[in-house]
């Protein structure tokens, strides 16, 4: 078993994606709940996700949608409270907090997500369908750091000139400018020769061949196609309306059916695989330790 790391950009893609965009476009709470708890656990337990700051995001999301919604929506049938004649509902409450909480749940998501795929996992996932997008981006890339670099050592040489000494605002906005002049020279000149390099090269004159280090093995063959089953199976419980759900114009208690709980439970170990992953790897990490026998130093012979 390997890592979430060690898995292929695309299948990694394909269930993350998944499941952000279910728990987004869901208005159930069950389902806003399910995301949350599994994004939650994921980050908790993966080795790379070190911050926590995280968590006091979270909280202040959850807390600010809880508090902003009733005040600036006014729906529903059971008020809490008046605030200069205006009421403040349960239901608005409710939904800024399950609003709060799905917001939330996909910071988790992505926080992990954002550590998994790498810049070249990025370019590999978007080149295979996107090929032009894919060079654009990769330019895009690379173009930042460069111009960032190339901006410190124009601004050092205007302060080794001492252009940047007086205390006077007006010649300072002149020396930013002088800057900023010499930097789009440079943008303009690199745009120029990056195009006549890739004119050399032949780029655009017939079918254009790709390196790939990624490869599609057995394991993101079955991830991708769990993802996919589980994927199918939400999307016709939710066509049939099994999972339908409305905060207002007063709350109910979610739909409970065979279908509905098939479509939460498959939902939940959906969320729950990439967690079983890493706790995979980390068992099989242990038991290789296990079986390396202690070395013994051998004692040095009296002569």
């Amino acid at each position: 078993m390997k890592s979430l790391k060690s898995y292929n950009p695309l299948s990694v893609s394909v269930c993350f994606l998944s499941v952000i965009l279910i728990s987004m476009f869901s208005l159930n709470p069950i389902i806003i709940m399910l995301s949350f708890t599994g994004g939650l656990i994921l980050y908790c337990s993966t080795p790379y996700c070190k911050s926590k700051k995280i968590h006091i995001s979270v909280f202040i999301i959850i807390a600010g949608c809880t508090i902003l919604n009733p005040i600036f929506s006014h729906n529903g049938k059971t008020p809490l409270l008046f605030i200069n004649n205006n009421a403040v509902t349960a239901e608005a409450l409710v939904y800024g907090l399950f609003m709060g909480i799905m917001v939330a749940g996909a910071l988790y998501w992505f926080a992990v997500y954002s550590e998994i795929m790498t810049a070249d996992k990025v370019v590999y996932s978007v080149g295979r369908f996107f090929p032009k997008s894919a060079l654009m981006l990769t330019l895009a890339l690379r173009f930042i750091p460069v111009y960032i670099k190339k901006s410190k050592e124009a601004i050092a040489v205007q302060k080794t000139l001492g252009t940047f000494k007086t205390d006077s605002i007006v010649y300072k906005v002149k020396s930013v400018m002088r800057v900023f002049s010499v930097m789009i020279s440079y943008m303009i000149e690199n745009t120029i020769i990056t195009s006549d390099s890739m004119a050399a090269r032949g780029y655009g004159g017939g079918k254009r061949s790709r390196y790939r280090i990624f490869s599609f093995d057995t394991a993101d063959c079955a991830l991708t196609a769990v993802t996919a089953v589980i994927g199918g199976i939400y999307i016709a419980v939710s066509a049939f309306g099994f999972l339908d759900y409305s905060f207002y114009p007063s709350m109910k208690l979610p739909g409970f059916e065979t279908a509905a709980v098939a479509a939460y439970s498959g939902y939940f170990i959906l969320c729950l695989i990439p967690t079983i992953i890493e706790a995979g790897d980390k068992l099989k990490w242990r038991l290789l330790k296990s079986k390396i026998s202690p070395s013994h130093t051998p004692v040095a012979q009296k002569q």
